[in-house]
Formats: structure tokens, sequence, C-alpha cells
């Protein structure tokens, strides 16, 4: 029933984009592995098992921490009062951004009109997200204490939460990006066209090649007259999606080091490591003769010793497979994205599962 539940468009849509729903539905696979009756058939899934129990047990007792911490001396309650003033200073800061693009940043001559136009939309996006905010400033103590309890299931899940919350409260950075780089990315393509244009090029679309192609002259004086115009308000744009872009990007870094910890701690083999601290024997690489006496006329006495795996060679062989958002662009087709104004997506579709 919770499978079909979810098969709707919208619970489906959150549950594939949200890292909460993921992560809980990554628990909930380690304790169908742990709770199957089916016994393991080899030594690797029996250290497969253990590390998930582990695993489990260290989440659920960091979360517990995190818990008791929370709810000590009313902690929530000062996390609360200080979220609404901490949005507001990013809302001032980003309104003196603006200001300070709708002038003349750094020196640089902007197109007056375009420049205004831009810096508008953007306040007024500032201004709806601010009245949002306060908007929901009587419930945000209620929504955190609600959100402290579910530490109890864990530290990833809280660590998650705060992933989401983050993305929430940063979404009109988003906006910004995404207005931001539809509108260079346009231009761009804009002008590469119209390039080809002069060099008499076309982009063929059913073969997916340039091909040769003659204008006539009203083609070209229109060719023209677009270039111009779309080159002179390229600095313009290229400024707005340049700060913003920065800005989505510094919001992806945070995000990213929280789920590096949630990767780290669903992945890392503890009981192996523990194994391997305490009884080494118990994970061999082999074994290793060691001469104890040699002498002639009387027998070879040998040594045999077991030799225990590396921990690189433990984490390395018994690291559990997690579902984590890793780009898997390369840096070359990253940086061409960013050039190009393309959007990059930073969560993952549900099912990409990575060792």
């Amino acid at each position: 029933c919770f499978c079909r539940v979810l098969k709707f468009w919208p619970l489906s849509f959150l549950w594939s984009k949200l890292s909460t729903c993921e992560q809980l539905g990554h628990r909930l696979r380690h304790l169908q592995v742990i709770s199957s009756n089916k016994k393991a058939q080899s030594q690797t899934q029996l250290m497969r098992k253990a590390n998930i129990f582990v695993s489990l047990l260290i989440d659920v007792a960091l979360g517990m921490l995190l818990m008791s911490w929370l709810y000590r001396k009313n902690r929530i309650g000062h996390l609360a009062d200080t979220l609404i003033p901490v949005a507001d200073h990013v809302a001032e800061e980003l309104q003196d951004l603006l200001q300070w693009l709708m002038g003349a940043p750094a020196g640089l001559k902007m197109n007056r009109a375009l420049d205004q136009v831009l810096g508008r939309f953007f306040l007024y996006h500032i201004h709806l997200w601010i009245s949002y905010i306060h908007l929901m400033s009587p419930f945000i103590e209620m929504i955190l204490w609600y959100v402290g309890l579910s530490a109890c299931l864990g530290l990833t899940v809280a660590l998650c939460i705060l992933s989401d919350i983050i993305a929430l409260l940063t979404f009109h950075i988003y906006c910004f990006y995404v207005y931001g780089a539809r509108l260079y990315c346009l231009k761009i393509y804009g002008l590469s066209s119209l390039w080809r244009l002069f060099r008499g090029k076309k982009w063929n679309v059913l073969r997916q090649r340039v091909d040769s192609c003659s204008y006539d002259l009203d083609q070209l004086f229109i060719g023209t007259l677009l270039f111009t115009i779309l080159l002179f308000l390229l600095p313009t744009t290229a400024l707005y999606y340049l700060v913003f872009t920065l800005l989505r990007l510094l919001v992806v870094i945070v995000q990213g080091l929280i789920h590096l910890l949630v990767d780290l701690i669903d992945s890392l083999p503890l009981y192996s490591i523990i194994l391997r601290l305490c009884r080494s024997y118990r994970l061999a690489a082999g074994v290793k003769f060691r001469v104890l006496e040699q002498q002639d006329g009387k027998p070879l006495r040998l040594l045999m010793q077991i030799n225990p795996l590396s921990y690189g060679s433990v984490v390395r062989t018994y690291r559990l497979p997690t579902y984590s958002c890793y780009p898997k662009d390369s840096w070359t087709s990253l940086c061409k994205k960013l050039f190009l104004g393309e959007l990059i997506y930073p969560w993952k579709h549900k099912g990409e599962k990575q060792d």
C-alpha cells in the first residue's frame, strides 16, 4: 500500500527530490535487510548485515544525543528566535547587492534600461520572500519542535532535514539563478546562431550538424540588427548571471558538505573497522611465515602468522552502498555548462545507486 501511494504524482515528485524522504527510504531498505529471515550465504553478506546493524545503532544514538541537546535549556525557542532575523539579514544583503548592481558595479558601464528592469524584478521577488517568511514566523517554533523529534530516527535524517530546510530558505536564490541562467543561455545561443548566419551557415536539426546556407539581404540586415542588440545587452545579463550563480554555488557547497557527512555515516563499515581493531585475525588477507630456527642437521622451525587486512582495504571491501548526490559530470562538462548558462541540478534521480 505504501508503494502504491507513492506512485501518485505529487508524492512521487517529493519523494524523489527531498533528501529526507530519500534517506528514510534508504534506512527502510536497511531495516528490511536486517529483519530478513533469509540466512546469509557468504561471509560478505554476513558482514554487510552486521555493518548495517551497527551503522543504524550509532546513527540512532547520535540522533538521540542531538535531540536531547536541542530540547535542553529551550534551545529550540532560541533557534526559532534567531532564524527570522537571520533570514531578514540575508534578504537585506541581497537587496543591497541588487542596489549595487543597479548602479555602476565596479565601474562597469551597464545597459541602464535592462539593468533597472532586472533589478526591480529581483527586488520584487525578495519582497515576496520576506512577506512569506514573516507570514510563517508564528509557526516556525512549532515546526522546529517537530523537526527536532525526527532526530530520534537518526542523525542522518536530521541532517537531511537540515539540507531540505536550507533549500527551502534559499529558494529565492535558486529562482534568481534560474532566471539569470535562462536569460543568459538564450542570449548565448542567439549570438551563436546569428554568428553562423554571418558565415553563411545554419544548424541542420534533422542531421544534427552545421550546413552551408545562402541568405538574402533582408535576412542579413535583420540578423546584424539582432546580433548587435544581443551583444550590447550581454554584459548586463552576464553580470547578473555571474553573481547569482556564485550565490547558488555557495548554497550547493553547503548542502554538499551535509550530504558528504550523511554518506560517511551511511557507508562507513563500522563493525568491520571495530573487528579489525579488536580481533584482527578475523579479517585476514593471508598468512606469512617467519624463520625461528635454522641450523644444519635440525628441522627448520617456522612461525606462521596471520596477515590482517589494512584499514583501507577493510573500508574498500566492506563499504556499504549509498544513494548519494555526487555529480556525474566531469569538471570540463561542468565548466561548459556554467559558461553556456545551462542549469545545473544538484539533486539526483532516485535509483542511481553508487558504491
